[in-house]
């Protein structure tokens, strides 16, 4: 087999990373011949049996490569990680402010264009079963061998440090890749501070640009909050060995969010750490993790670990185990999935697909305007932090 991933950025972007780099590798060490490219670059030969559109909107580039496809007798595959074809949910794309005009202008449009690449290929690959319900095949999210070697590294000094650690302090980790997050982390703010009040040996490490919830900014003040900025995704391990419960809470109000993946689970497991996360739609039950849905399920949680450290380690090798398995059982799949989209008769020859002129035109307008509605985000954003500090006293809870 020849399987082509296209997407529309960078490959470093997590989401290119687990739906096409990371395929990408598992079908390579299966014997095929798989390769991944960004719709950027100026051309792209498609010679391939299969052509995977991974989050490409229709018109433009997407609609190009699948003509391409198509004209060598190539299956066209539809790949997607995030609701990003509904209409219905335009409003819950994880935007900071879901009521904003503008942004939903931005993402109705993005979730036509989907939407009509969805419908016009031959199959359709998503991450989770809440995804892919009445629409294609799932192949969940999984581990890359980099990664999976830089966490079995973090591990290995995790290990050493906690057979010498003379305290009992317990970290609690939440790390957020964008501010897009607030909803998610304040979802559990009330818990998490009550646990903190009652558990002196616990502290709260927050990654990222994420907003610190009222009821939580009275412990950074006491230090038992520590901010740590964004790091790239070959720092994380080392940032998530310094953890010892990760948590990954998700404000469930919005149907975007049943999507996610377990992805936050994965990586802290590659480090021997066991999640407590939110009850969502998509998350895997595992030994591993607690999943929970309320305050009072996030209380006993977290209470249940920071109590009985015993309990914590077991889920922490509950965790690795259910990992390697997800891992073995995820990359067994992929084959299949692909043979079954094979071409009935041989694909023949070869198209070049070059950028047009106004396809780049109109992809710097498309990227202006992303860049000016992130930058307006965050300038509201942070007049609305700025507005609950001085209701609460300058940062208090």
């Amino acid at each position: 087999m020849r399987i082509l991933f296209i997407y529309p950025s960078q490959a470093d972007d997590a989401t290119n990373r687990y739906r096409c780099v990371h395929l990408c590798e598992a079908l390579t060490t299966a014997g095929h011949t798989a390769e991944h490219v960004s719709a950027g670059q100026d051309a792209v030969r498609v010679a391939h049996d299969i052509v995977v559109l991974h989050r490409m909107p229709w018109g433009g580039p997407g609609s190009a490569f699948a003509a391409a496809a198509r004209s060598i007798g190539a299956r066209v595959i539809y790949s997607a990680d995030d609701l990003i074809f509904d209409l219905e949910h335009a409003r819950h794309t994880g935007t900071l402010f879901p009521d904003d005009p503008l942004r939903y202008r931005h993402s109705k449009r993005e979730a036509e264009a989907n939407a009509q690449t969805l419908q016009n290929a031959d199959g359709a690959l998503f991450s989770t079963e809440f995804l892919a319900t009445g629409r294609g095949v799932v192949i969940r999210n999984f581990l890359g061998s980099e990664l999976l070697s830089l966490s079995q590294a973090a591990r290995a000094r995790r290990e050493a440090f906690l057979k010498q650690r003379q305290d009992d302090r317990v970290t609690l980790g939440y790390l957020s890749g964008s501010p897009t997050h607030d909803a998610d982390l304040a979802d559990i703010a009330l818990p998490l501070a009550a646990t903190l009040e009652r558990f002196s040996h616990a502290r709260l490490l927050v990654v990222g640009t994420v907003a610190l919830p009222g009821p939580l900014r009275r412990f950074e003040q006491n230090g038992r909050v520590r901010r740590h900025p964004y790091v790239p995704w070959r720092e994380l391990p080392g940032l998530i060995a310094q953890v010892d419960i990760n948590l990954a809470p998700l404000d469930l109000t919005r149907p975007f969010n049943h999507a996610k993946s377990e992805i936050k689970f994965l990586e802290a497991a590659a480090v021997g750490v066991p999640t407590i996360a939110a009850r969502s739609a998509a998350l895997l039950e595992t030994e591993g993790a607690l999943l929970c849905g309320t305050d009072q399920e996030w209380s006993d949680a977290l209470a249940s670990w920071l109590s009985e450290p015993t309990k914590r380690q077991a889920a922490s090798e509950a965790a690795l185990a259910a990992l390697e398995q997800h891992q073995a059982s995820t990359q067994s799949g992929i084959e299949s999935v692909f043979t079954a989209w094979m071409p009935e008769k041989a694909v023949h020859g070869s198209v070049t697909v070059t950028r047009p002129r106004k396809s780049k035109v109109v992809g710097k307008i498309f990227q202006t305007e992303q860049k000016f509605l992130r930058r307006w985000h965050y300038l509201r954003r942070h007049w609305r932090l700025a507005n609950e500090q001085e209701r609460h006293g300058g940062g208090t809870a």
